[in-house]
């Protein structure tokens, strides 16, 4: 019979042993979907804002392109009208010259002496207020254009060397450093290594009534506090209404956000206890949760007299608020 009794048990620690490492391969297997379909969702997200990334360099290079090619014909334009200017000038200029060069071979064969002074004198006045006496022989634009010419070896360099932004490591969160008490949770990290470009790190929670790794498909959310700049943050004033908390940590640089820190389970035990009437002073009117002095509880005058001067006090069921009044007698359990 006893031998069967130890058998019983034994099995019975096998199968909640069994039951366990089920449960644990369950969650398991819950959290390696939920990373699939994450690798998936992000894989679609980071295509995508890459796509829009070269776009937008894209955008930017045929903008630049349009522009530097808008200037390489204003210039050419300038330059073509320039020239032609002058050619128009030079044309007047020579047509005019030839006019004036054949009036002056006309003028050789003038026999008489008044008339070809005449003329003599027309062709020196024609000559000094000749076009061509007046035009500059100099271009005023030249055919060099290398002033426009680009070199983009070093943007091309630059642009050969676009890479991923450095995304931070994973911190660690120190398990043996952090600390539970008074209705607060100190979780404390550091980096593997040190990085210099971090900026801030958000620090992830949530209440859980289960141990070990955190669920996926637990009943509460996660909780985030944002741009913490040390390596340690203190959650007050919590209501320790659950058996756990899950913890999780992740740096950020400037840009982006790096992988969660491994999370942690800390243990958030409450200290629950109500006050017992049946011990307490006389004068005090006790229940559960807080006590409240009574003047007409038939003590002394003196009792009384005090009575009246705390009247209406609640006293709420916290030891730390108990020890710092002056309480004849209570119990708690």
């Amino acid at each position: 019979s006893d031998s069967k009794k130890t058998n019983i048990h034994a099995l019975q620690r096998i199968i909640s042993t069994l039951a366990h490492k089920n449960n644990e391969i369950q969650n398991f297997i819950e959290t390696l979907n939920h990373i699939l379909e994450g690798v998936q969702t992000n894989s679609s997200s980071v295509i995508s804002e890459l796509e829009e990334e070269f776009d937008g360099l894209y955008s930017i290079l045929d903008e630049m392109k349009d522009i530097m090619t808008t200037n390489i014909k204003q210039e050419q334009a300038h330059k073509i009208q320039e020239l032609q200017n002058q050619l128009s000038q030079c044309s007047n200029a020579l047509e005019n010259s030839e006019e004036l060069l054949e009036f002056a071979a006309r003028s050789l064969d003038i026999k008489e002496s008044e008339e070809f002074s005449k003329a003599a004198r027309q062709i020196k006045d024609r000559v000094t207020m000749a076009p061509a006496f007046r035009l500059s022989l100099k271009p005023r634009v030249s055919d060099n254009m290398t002033h426009l010419m680009v070199d983009f070896s070093q943007e091309r360099q630059t642009l050969q060397a676009l890479k991923f932004l450095p995304v931070p490591r994973a911190p660690e969160i120190i398990l043996t450093d952090c600390l539970v008490a008074d209705n607060a949770v100190t979780a404390v990290w550091q980096m593997a290594e040190e990085d210099n470009k971090i900026d801030h790190y958000i620090l992830e929670f949530r209440k859980t009534n289960f141990d070990g790794l955190p669920r996926i498909k637990d009943e509460r959310c996660w909780e985030s506090i944002d741009y913490i700049k040390g390596t340690e943050y203190t959650l007050s004033g919590l209501r320790f209404d659950s058996k756990y908390m899950n913890f999780r940590v992740r740096a950020c640089n400037k840009a982006v956000a790096g992988d969660y820190s491994d999370p942690v389970t800390l243990e958030t035990k409450a200290l629950i206890f109500n006050l017992d009437g049946s011990s307490s002073h006389l004068n005090l009117k006790v229940e559960d949760t807080y006590v409240e002095w009574d003047s007409t509880g038939g003590k002394s005058q003196e009792s009384k007299t005090k009575g009246k001067e705390n009247k209406g006090l609640k006293i709420y069921s916290f030891p730390s608020v108990l020890e710092t009044l002056a309480i004849d007698s209570y119990s708690y359990y």
